[in-house]
């Protein structure tokens, strides 16, 4: 006979995110992941490999420490073009308390900036934590998704986590109060949890099971957290399994959901999905998953896809009658991922690279949503 609380954890797993991974649908080998991490945790710097440089530039000024107070309501608005939700303000801080510590760096006159990070940002995150910040969903029928925004503050919460990591900026509790938030945060951007009316994750178009990609490989890549991290990979490949050989993506624009929201959104949605493909990537790549040049069932590759949408911006056929504005770093969610892919290009061949270093060359990255400051955490002069 099996006990009740064999029982309960049975019926617990069935209904969690991890559900897959229980019942051993997911064929794919881990084992590289899976010792990095194990290395990682015992203390092997090589496998504590950081995100980015972290190292100060001429991209890293202009920073301002943010301790704007929330609550733990994660709102929707009524449409996708409704306005911005409190929670992407949110999102922007990690980038500029990053960018105001490595200034704080450059020279000792600056030395009290990265006071402000320990002794203020961090402690408004710990109190974030602790009053559980966007972790309950408020959806409006027909609204912007809300577990999307938890999504954006995961991916960049992600990164500072790494940064302080690095950087060695926690106080003892600090960070472990954090990630328990974080963790709550994760488990609540699951369209089937819920705390989200019902929806299942088959609900979720292209550009949110890419943007989800990005946050959980990244949230698991800094807490070594491997079903994190699997979860992640799962959403990847996803979207990297519909690439075919000639890179031709095709989901926002040209595809199914070509026009969904408004037509003059397409390129702009198509370059959104992908750019956190890219990410998600990149992260893979680091932990020794690879995906940009290593060819699914169909030939593609990630490298192929962002190639054709490099081809896609600079056709004035198809930017006809497009809202450009992202790639002429004008709108919050830009071109800042194009950082990450030089990460892994060193060719710069594609159109995109010139468009991101020209149009960030002036005022960086300051108010992306995701990544904000890359150019500055990446240490990406030229």
């Amino acid at each position: 006979m099996i006990k009740f609380t064999t029982v309960a954890v049975l019926v617990t797993t069935m209904f969690s995110p991890h559900a897959s991974a229980f019942w051993n649908t997911d064929k794919t080998d881990y084992t590289a992941v899976e010792n990095m991490f194990t290395a990682a945790k015992a203390g092997n710097m090589t496998a504590k490999r950081p995100l980015f440089e972290y190292k100060y530039n001429k991209f890293c000024t202009g920073g301002q420490i943010y301790t704007t107070k929330y609550d733990k309501y994660n709102r929707s608005k009524g449409g996708h073009t409704s306005g911005k939700l409190r929670s992407w303000f949110f999102a922007k801080s990690f980038g500029h308390a990053m960018a105001t510590y490595l200034e704080g760096e450059s020279e000792p006159s600056q030395a009290w900036k990265k006071e402000e990070v320990v002794d203020e940002f961090i402690p408004y995150l710990v109190q974030a934590a602790e009053d559980k910040y966007f972790t309950i969903n408020k959806w409006v029928k027909g609204g912007s998704s809300v577990a999307y925004s938890q999504y954006m503050i995961l991916i960049n919460l992600s990164v500072f986590m790494d940064f302080a990591d690095h950087k060695g900026l926690w106080k003892a509790g600090q960070r472990e109060k954090i990630v328990k938030w974080g963790d709550i945060l994760y488990d609540h951007s699951h369209y089937s949890h819920h705390a989200n009316g019902g929806r299942k994750q088959h609900h979720r178009w292209p550009d949110t099971v890419s943007k989800a990609a990005a946050a959980y490989m990244l949230w698991g890549y800094v807490n070594k957290d491997l079903g994190v991290f699997k979860d992640g990979y799962r959403d990847l490949v996803q979207e990297y399994k519909k690439i075919p050989a000639d890179g031709k993506y095709h989901q926002h624009i040209y595809g199914k959901y070509a026009g969904a929201i408004q037509k003059s959104w397409d390129l702009y949605l198509e370059n959104k999905t992908i750019g956190d493909l890219v990410i998600a990537s990149y992260v893979g790549e680091l932990a020794g998953m690879p995906t940009f040049d290593k060819p699914n069932k169909k030939g593609g590759t990630v490298r192929k896809m962002v190639e054709h949408l490099g081809e896609l911006s600079s056709d004035p056929k198809v930017t006809k009658g497009q809202d450009e504005t992202h790639l002429w770093n004008m709108k919050d969610d830009g071109n800042s991922w194009m950082t990450v892919y030089r990460l892994m290009d060193e060719t710069d061949t594609n159109p995109l690279v010139k468009m991101h270093l020209d149009t960030s060359n002036e005022k960086g990255y300051k108010y992306q949503q995701i990544l904000n400051y890359s150019r500055c955490l990446a240490n990406e002069v030229n």
